[in-house]
């Protein structure tokens, strides 16, 4: 016969070995892989690549600078980036000769960055870089015409994997801020909902979402958020209280966004901000 005090320690001990396995694996992330990758592979004997010398690569047609997608990358796997802009010197104008720019700049997607919210990648003077902003200046070396071919053949490429962007953002006259963002696909309606103050807004679950002619309205469990487009007005409505907000346009403050809510804190954007 077992005594209470075996039996108590005996259950206690199950219990721990129930707590003390381990956790199960987290789902294995799922790439949206590069669509037209039959056009792609077609291109790669004119791209050149370059790196930082830390194992990050920078992909490009250097013939069809503004015609053709730019990859950023580990040997292995790249991201397409979100390029416009730019332009640049051809070498020659001689309409029998391969087309190569003596010079060029163009930029990149990359809303973390405070000057243009982008990140410029140049060429000039025979040295290609990128630059994140006023400080963060990277020059990258090509790499020879052989490692970069088996490189790029080998790569699988992928769109990347942070897809999102501001829909609004609003605070109260304390400071407290209410934000909501949504895909980059615009035939998807999926909106993310977070609150809080500088620097630590948290994701709040959305119970309901209603968007017509007349405005939208999230709605969370601590309270709706209401915005009237004809009256330029929005609440947050909590029980029977009603406390008018102040709209914070995003496209004003960008970097602010990005930045210094907290919400998108180490979020990794598969762009070359990310490693240089």
């Amino acid at each position: 016969m077992f005594s209470k005090r075996l039996l108590k320690c005996w259950l206690l001990g199950a219990c721990l070995a129930v707590f003390a396995q381990a956790a199960p694996p987290k789902a294995k992330e799922v790439l949206e892989p590069y669509k037209d990758m039959e056009a792609l592979r077609s291109q790669l004997s004119s791209y050149a690549l370059y790196t930082d010398g830390n194992g990050h690569y920078l992909a490009f047609s250097e013939t069809e600078l503004t015609n053709s997608p730019v990859f950023w990358g580990k040997a292995g796997v790249f991201f397409a980036q979100s390029v416009f802009g730019g332009g640049g010197t051809l070498k020659t104008k001689e309409k029998d000769v391969p087309r190569a720019y003596l010079k060029f700049h163009t930029y990149f997607w990359e809303p973390r960055s405070t000057k243009h919210h982008n990140t410029l990648v140049k060429k000039e003077d025979g040295v290609l870089y990128i630059s994140c902003g006023d400080k963060r200046k990277t020059a990258l070396s090509p790499v020879p015409a052989e490692e970069a071919r088996a490189i790029l053949e080998k790569a699988q490429f992928y769109y990347r994997r942070f897809m999102r962007k501001p829909h609004l953002l609003v605070r109260d006259d304390t400071g407290v801020y209410y934000y909501v963002d949504k895909s980059t696909k615009e035939d998807e309606k999926d909106f993310q909902f977070f609150v809080g103050k500088r620097l630590h807004l948290k994701k709040t679950k959305l119970q309901n979402i209603l968007q017509d002619t007349e405005g939208e309205i999230f709605a969370t469990p601590n309270g709706t958020l209401r915005i009237v487009i004809g009256k330029n007005e929005i609440y947050w409505v909590r029980g029977k209280k009603k406390q008018a907000l102040i709209n914070v346009p995003v496209e004003q403050n960008l970097p602010f966004v990005w930045n210094d809510l907290g919400m998108y804190a180490n979020q990794k954007m598969d762009t070359p901000c990310d490693d240089i």
